[in-house]
């Protein structure tokens, strides 16, 4: 007697689904793992029977693009502006801390506690820290907080993947660097993919970023790892690296790659000049997700403050209501037949304040910005938090009986109107047991406010978030 979104029935379901897109359904779980979804007519009468009062449950979630690292930090340094340019100075300013004993490990722990609590399976957290150029101490922090972290989480049921990430052009102007860090990143074993932060690549000729790309994609295909990329996250509508990604990823897949590729953001994607050459040419691929972040972009894009050389500049002393909301073309992205999923991404830092992995509020939000309850319905996108995310990290290869059941919510209406903090968690059909973590529990990280560095904005890389920005003259 359970209410499940359509998009998580199985294709031979025979239920008719309401106009939310709920279908009523039987799920029988067996030795920890799903046995059968079914109408409820054909429940099996043998076993033990629970009903459920007909609350609406999915499948545990699955965030694909997290930022771990760095997660925690807004209260001992706050971006002033919000902005993009904002956030990679006060990133740059507090990195210095990330050697210090226990910063990392304990904020990423803290993060993770939060994910398990509210239901996550699976989390990808972007390794911000490990980039060439960086201190070694810092390295050392974030890659052994990583792997002990995987670790203690595997044992409960939940899957960290990292993301080794180098801005884009490093992997062709520093070859023998890059072929270093990602044979370093092959050595953390199958849950780390390689990344790169493309950059507003406006100005770039276009064979230059095709080159960079190739690079990146030589290693992924000499090591067999995935990639996951930071792309098109800019409000300037003459950056658009996807076509460039588009023609990179067709040469590597004629030379026998075979790994998945996420595209991060493409937020551009929703302003360019003709979208739907570049839709096209992502529907022509296989195993391409993209994963928009609707909590960060429609608090990053299209703020005053905004600055070069990650945005078209918005003055940040005149006052101004953002016109527009961050977000990649989801409706039409999936109409073409491009998986897309909603993701995280930042969680109290410099590039988003707020959050707490919860990824309710993330399908909750994606929903709203980008008019998916009518598109048809709120059960039809489901799937953009749990199934869908799961194939692009590789990682929907079960039927554990993984799930999260919401005991007021028997309607969509009533799922997306509260928090739901009464949620019950099943891992492998067993009842979860876990608290939230109590902010006090960081208070020492974050005492002593961050110094903060007269930095010169127009000193910043255009990778940014890579260590790379310089202090003014």
């Amino acid at each position: 007697n359970l209410k499940l979104p359509v998009a998580l029935a199985p294709a031979t379901f025979e239920g008719t689904a309401d106009d939310e897109g709920l279908v009523a359904a039987s799920v029988t779980v067996v030795a920890g793992a799903i046995a059968a979804i079914e109408p409820p007519a054909a429940r099996n009468p043998r076993g033990l029977r629970i009903d459920c009062g007909g609350c609406v449950a999915t499948l545990c979630f699955s965030d694909a693009h997290t930022h771990a690292v760095k997660t925690q930090t807004v209260a001992r340094c706050r971006n002033a502006t919000g902005s993009m340019t904002g956030a990679t100075l006060a990133e740059d300013d507090d990195r210095p801390t990330w050697s210090e004993d226990g910063d990392v490990v304990r904020r990423m722990d803290f993060a993770l506690q939060c994910a398990y609590h509210h239901g996550s399976r699976h989390v990808r957290t972007h390794l911000d820290g490990t980039a060439i150029g960086i201190p070694e101490a810092i390295q050392t922090k974030v890659w052994a907080a990583f792997d002990e972290l995987s670790a203690k989480y595997a044992r409960k049921g939940l899957v960290v993947q990292g993301v080794a990430n180098l801005y884009l052009p490093v992997y062709s102007e520093e070859p023998r660097q890059a072929a270093a860090f990602c044979d370093l990143a092959k050595t953390h074993g199958p849950h780390v993919v390689l990344g790169a932060y493309v950059g507003n690549v406006a100005s770039d000729p276009f064979d230059t970023t095709v080159a960079h790309l190739d690079a990146l994609f030589e290693h992924a295909r000499r090591l067999s790892m995935d990639v996951d990329l930071h792309i098109d996250e800019t409000n300037d509508p003459q950056c658009c690296a996807l076509l460039a990604l588009i023609e990179s990823l067709k040469k590597v897949r004629a030379r026998g790659y075979e790994g998945r590729v996420v595209l991060g953001h493409c937020t551009s994607l929703s302003l360019v000049e003709d979208p739907q050459r570049v839709i096209d040419g992502l529907a022509s691929l296989t195993d391409v997700y993209v994963v928009c972040n609707p909590t960060t972009n429609l608090s990053l894009q299209d703020r005053r403050g905004s600055a070069a050389p990650f945005s078209v500049p918005i003055a940040a002393d005149v006052a101004r209501t953002p016109r527009w909301r961050g977000l990649t073309l989801l409706q039409e992205l999936r109409d073409a037949g491009v998986p897309v999923a909603a993701a995280s991404d930042n969680v109290r830092d410099w590039w988003f304040a707020f959050g707490d992995y919860d990824v309710l509020a993330v399908w909750a939000l994606a929903q709203a910005v980008g008019h998916l309850d009518t598109a048809p319905s709120e059960g039809s996108w489901a799937d953009i938090v749990t199934t869908v995310p799961a194939r692009a990290m590789g990682l929907l290869h079960n039927d554990s009986a993984d799930l999260v059941l919401f005991p007021n919510a028997r309607r969509a209406s009533e799922l997306f109107a509260r928090p739901h903090l009464d949620r019950i968690v099943l891992r492998a059909g067993r009842l979860q047991s876990s608290s939230l973590p109590d902010f006090r529990d960081l208070d020492d990280l974050v005492a002593s406010k961050t110094p903060r560095t007269d930095a010169d904005p127009s000193a910043i890389t255009r990778g940014g978030n890579t260590g790379n920005v310089k202090p003014a003259a």
